[in-house]
């Protein structure tokens, strides 16, 4: 059995993969010049990386795809499951870096940060009475998207006092079936106070102190904070995108920032990557930019890789399967 790793682990992770399966050969080609859409192998039957082969002729027991990024849509415009593959994700794997970046962004947009380090720089202590600091505490938190990263925003908001509101497409479905690190996340979905569908998006977001969205880029979630949507947030609330630029429509969004209709907005992707050096957003003085790194974390990625291969040896169901209909 032959593997093609396209991505970066730890070395001892090789040795636990061929633990599983003595005959496993694991072709390491991270970092060098591959091309997974031209790959013809008639050996390998797994391929960790971010896509398929355009043409599976090549690659005729080629069996399973393990995507190192928790988003698939990169794989949209030509589905490899729509040809048989089975095609899982790693969704879970980012959930703690991304939901430390949402509570240290939520913390930071709350207290006067800015303010201190500038006075720090200036070697200033102010005399006059330092303005009241902002709780957190009895906040709203809304998580537009209740996958595993949005769980583990909703655990550590919630440590904070944060009262939580989940939105997600079958609120009916409160557990989380899919990888995530032990003792993190949502597990049974009992943190929020409600969940609701993403039909009350804009109905819930009128209470909201922080929108956050962590729900993956589809057809249906496209352009899903819609110009209704941001108006309907509170003037006070921030918006907190750590999921994918697109589902904001950034027209409308940087309006009612410029107007105060809204207060701020902590933007780690945009609709387009790299962000121009002329883009707006760089100088919104409302807007806090990062470049796409709230999840540049991989610490527990190869755990994800060997309990897979675990599962694919012994013929159970792997983990983070996506699902052709909803396309994630």
């Amino acid at each position: 059995m032959r593997l093609i790793l396209d991505a970066e682990i730890r070395p001892e992770t090789v040795g636990r993969m061929q633990a599983l399966a003595p005959g496993l050969e694991v072709v390491d080609v991270f970092g060098r010049a591959f091309d997974a859409a031209t790959l013809a192998d008639p050996e390998v039957e797994i391929l960790v990386g971010g896509r398929a082969p355009a043409d599976l002729s090549g690659v005729p027991k080629l069996r399973w795809l393990q995507v190192r990024s928790a988003g698939v849509d990169h794989l949209l415009a030509d589905p490899p499951w729509r040809k048989g593959l089975l095609v899982t994700n790693s969704r879970g794997v980012f959930a703690v870096p991304i939901g430390e970046y949402v509570t240290g962004m939520v913390l930071r947009i709350h207290q006067p940060t800015m303010t201190w380090t500038a006075d720090q720089a200036a070697h200033h202590w102010p005399t006059s009475e330092p303005p009241t600091l902002e709780m957190v505490r009895d906040r709203r938190a809304v998580i537009a998207g209740y996958g595993a990263i949005g769980r583990e925003v909703a655990r550590q908001l919630s440590a904070l006092g944060m009262r939580i509101v989940a939105v997600k497409p079958r609120p009916e479905n409160r557990d989380d079936t899919g990888y995530f690190v032990p003792g993190t996340g949502d597990p049974d979905g009992s943190i929020p106070e409600r969940i609701v569908g993403d039909a009350l998006l804009a109905e819930v977001c009128r209470d909201a102190d922080v929108l956050v969205l962590t729900m993956p880029l589809t057809d249906a979630s496209r352009g899903i904070i819609s110009a209704a949507v941001i108006a309907a947030l509170p003037a006070h609330a921030w918006l907190i995108n750590v999921a994918r630029g697109p589902l904001v429509d950034e027209p409308a969004l940087l309006e009612a920032l410029r107007g105060g209709h809204l207060a701020g907005a902590v933007l780690d992707v945009f609709a387009q990557e790299p962000l121009p050096a002329d883009s707006p957003w760089w100088d919104q003085p409302n807007v806090i930019v990062t470049p796409h790194v709230s999840g540049t974390s991989a610490r527990y990625f190869d755990d994800l890789l060997v309990e897979n291969l675990r599962r694919y040896l012994a013929g159970e169901p792997l983990l983070n399967q996506i699902d052709p209909e909803r396309g994630y």
